[in-house]
């Protein structure tokens, strides 16, 4: 393991701590609802790889790190945050440990 991902698993546990909120996951396989921890974002924004623009989305996100989960989300699966079930639409790995979940509100 590099300097860099042990500095980054390090990191993460920060912000989870500072910035996260309790979720449940709803993993296809798995028996019972899963607790986990992540940072939700109602909306958020991101840019356009083709035009280097920013673009507001709707869209709910949710980032978690993937070493807290026993599986990997896939599309279909769901997560409770707040007391709202979403459904996980995209599953997009940042590379350095963090899954960026693109939700759909009323799964």
């Amino acid at each position: 393991m590099s300097v860099f991902s042990d500095l980054t698993r390090a990191m993460s546990s920060v912000v989870l701590n500072a910035f996260g909120e309790p979720v449940v996951f709803h993993l296809e396989g798995q028996a019972e609802p899963l607790p986990g921890r992540g940072v939700f974002t109602a909306a958020h924004q991101e840019v356009d790889a083709r035009t280097g623009v920013a673009v507001s989305m709707v869209q709910p996100v949710l980032e978690v790190r993937q070493s807290d989960l026993p599986a990997l989300p896939t599309e279909g699966d769901a997560v409770t945050v707040q007391g709202e079930l979403y459904l996980i639409v995209e599953v997009r790995p940042d590379g350095h440990g963090f899954l960026k979940l693109m939700l759909h509100k009323g799964a």
